[in-house]
Parts: C-alpha cells; sequence; structure tokens
C-alpha cells in the first residue's frame, strides 16, 4: 500500500511538473526579414533577442519560464510575410512578432482577427491605438517626426527640403505627421519634397536642386547607405551642413565611414547612442557586446534585447497575478539598455530619442 501511495504521489508531481512547464512556456512566432536589401535590420533584432535569452538563461531557469522562438525569413516581401503568418497562426503562439513596416501591413488584419498578441517592429507612425492588443518595442517615425518638427520650428523655416525613401513609413511620415504639423505654425511654407528609391546611389541631380532651391532646413532620411551617398552629394555642392538633419539610420554607418564625414549633422538619437545620456549598465553592455562581438552594437540589437526582457518580465507578472500576458505588458517597469522600459496605453515603448548633432566625432544632445 505504501508504494502505491508512493508512486501515486510520483505520477501526480510528474504530471504537475508537466503542467507547470506548459504554463510557464511562452511561443514566440517571428516573422522578420533576415536576408534581402532590408535584412539587416531583422538580422540585428534576432542578434539582440538571442543575446538577452542568453542573459536571461539562469532566470528563467530559476522562475520557470520558457521563452520559445520560430524565427522565420520573410526576405522583405509581403507575399513571403502572409505565408509565413498563415503556418505560424495553427501553432497558436502566445506572441507575434512581424515586420518592418510593409509585412506587417500584410498581416496585421489577420492578427487581430486571431487576437494574437503582436509586437509590430515597424516604424510607421500612425498605427498604435489603444486596445488592440498590439505593441511596439523599439522607436519609430513618430518620435522621429517629433524630433524634426521641433527641430525646424526653432528655425522660422521659410523652405523645407525633404527626401525620403519611397516605402509606406517614410512617406506617412511626412505627409501624415511633419508636414502638416509645420504647416499649422508656418502656413506660408515651402516644402520641396523627393521619393526616391533604396536602389539610388547617385543623388547629384536631386542635391543641385536643393542647392538652388536654398532650404533654410533639409531633411535627409533613408538607410545608412543613402543617406551617407547624399551626404557625399551634398559637400559637393557645399550645402551648409548646419541645416541637414538626418533619420536615426545613419546612426548605423557610425564604425563604418570616417568621423569626418558626419561632423555637424544633425539626427534624431535614442540616448542609446548618446555618451553623456547612457547610464552605467548601458556601458557595461556596450562593453560587453564589443568584447563578445568584435564590433559596436546598433540601437537595433538593443532594443530587440530590451524587447526579450520585457517578454520575460510581462511572463512573471502574468504568472503571479493571474493576468493576461498583455495586461502584464502594460504593467511592465524596468530599467533596460536603451533607457527605462514600459508601453504606452497604446502599446508603444517609452520615447527616449532626442536631437542631437556630431561634434568631434561624438554625439553631443541639441
Amino acid at each position: 500500500m505504501k508504494k502505491l501511495i508512493l508512486m501515486l504521489c510520483a505520477i501526480l508531481f510528474m504530471l504537475t511538473g508537466c503542467k507547470n512547464d506548459s504554463e510557464n512556456k511562452v511561443k514566440i512566432a517571428v516573422n522578420l526579414p533576415l536576408t534581402g536589401y532590408i535584412g539587416v535590420y531583422g538580422e540585428r533584432m534576432q542578434t539582440g533577442m538571442e543575446l538577452a535569452r542568453k542573459d536571461l538563461a539562469n532566470s528563467m531557469k530559476e522562475d520557470n519560464i520558457v521563452l520559445e522562438f520560430d524565427y522565420q525569413d520573410n526576405r522583405g516581401e509581403t507575399k513571403d510575410a502572409i505565408t509565413i503568418f498563415n503556418k505560424q497562426k495553427i501553432q497558436n503562439p502566445d506572441i507575434y512578432m512581424s515586420g518592418i513596416t510593409a509585412q506587417t501591413s500584410a498581416i496585421q488584419e489577420q492578427t487581430r482577427k486571431a487576437g494574437i498578441l503582436h509586437f509590430l517592429w515597424s516604424w510607421t507612425p500612425l498605427y498604435m491605438e489603444k486596445g488592440l492588443n498590439e505593441f511596439r518595442s523599439w522607436l519609430n517615425f513618430g518620435a522621429e517626426a517629433q524630433m524634426y518638427v521641433d527641430y525646424i520650428s526653432k528655425q522660422s523655416p521659410k523652405r523645407l527640403a525633404y527626401f525620403h525613401i519611397n516605402n509606406l513609413g517614410s512617406k506617412t511620415q511626412r505627409e501624415q505627421v511633419v508636414v502638416p504639423a509645420l504647416k499649422k505654425q508656418f502656413p506660408d511654407l515651402e516644402v520641396y519634397a523627393e521619393e526616391y528609391p533604396p536602389s539610388m546611389t547617385d543623388f547629384k541631380n536631386l542635391i543641385a536642386k536643393v542647392k538652388e532651391f536654398n532650404p533654410d532646413v533639409f531633411i535627409v532620411s533613408g538607410y545608412k547607405e543613402s543617406i551617407i551617398n547624399m551626404i557625399k552629394d551634398i559637400d559637393t555642392y557645399k550645402i551648409d551642413r548646419n541645416k541637414v538633419y538626418c533619420s536615426m539610420d545613419l546612426l548605423e554607418a557610425i564604425d563604418e565611414v570616417p568621423s569626418s564625414i558626419m561632423e555637424g549633422f544633425h539626427v534624431s538619437a535614442p540616448e542609446f547612442n548618446i555618451p553623456s545620456m547612457q547610464t552605467e549598465k548601458t556601458k557595461q553592455w556596450i562593453e560587453k557586446f564589443k568584447k563578445e562581438r568584435k564590433r559596436n552594437p546598433v540601437y537595433t540589437e538593443a532594443y530587440g534585447y530590451d524587447c526579450v526582457q520585457s517578454i520575460f518580465e510581462a511572463a512573471k507578472i502574468a504568472r503571479e497575478e493571474n493576468i493576461s500576458l498583455s495586461d502584464a505588458l502594460h504593467k511592465v517597469s524596468f530599467d533596460g539598455i536603451t533607457g527605462h522600459v514600459s508601453y504606452s496605453e497604446a502599446g508603444d515603448i517609452e520615447n527616449h530619442l532626442h536631437t542631437a548633432v556630431f561634434k568631434n566625432g561624438i554625439l553631443i544632445r541639441e
């Protein structure tokens, strides 16, 4: 009889243990460009997320929490993103991640209909709305647009030149956020805008038009390669660098070009990239990254790292308070690599973006 009781206890223990393992597993389906012309963004998000999972391994073991990732490569193609989503949703993930903007747009209605908690690796500024079970854990064009508006307004501009890649996020930023906000303050503002393809490398003809237009401020937005090519042509036509404001993508080229190329240009920058605003935790993480990877990290990797940390924190809160992961994410609050991490009611991460300028090779907050 005693042996039978011990056997029953052992079986009950095993069943309870299996149940707890299941309850504490968070399945995360990831649908990102890992290859292709924008694959570098997805690749770096994945790098940051996997670094966090590695660093959290002991904590997750102690708290009996498992974060299970299923990474799929959409190659920056919307049709691939849709195909991947249709396959991944069958696995009933607890969290879905998609990006970047066009690929997220292609599946967003389906994630809403399915009621899946959805992380958007998307720049587009007008997505986030309260009650949609959606979160965004990195910087976006909405936050950057405010930097543009604040900076341009201080110049009391009469003419604005605005160049950006012909994608949805950049176009929305200009047409629906930046220019309307400026027009309210400066009704007579003249705007010269150009949308260029990502493949464009020679901007001489367009920059010549900017020179003739003689703007008070020149917004230069695009992938790092495009911005660097434009900067070279800006110098060719001797356009005043103090008039140029670059998108945050320029920061990804910091370690790839001489500091003199960036000198004097303004840029929208997260605190992560501004030395005077980095916390001790941020500095230590950067040094550890450099030691392991033999290069400096970019902000995309840092935001990927903090994203996984926030999911881990939410998983603990959800279990302790017996609430959903979505509700738990709204209660997340911790000091991350990118700054203090919390989410608004609409699901956007706390904003730590500032206007900065390159001086003697260092970013200085203005």
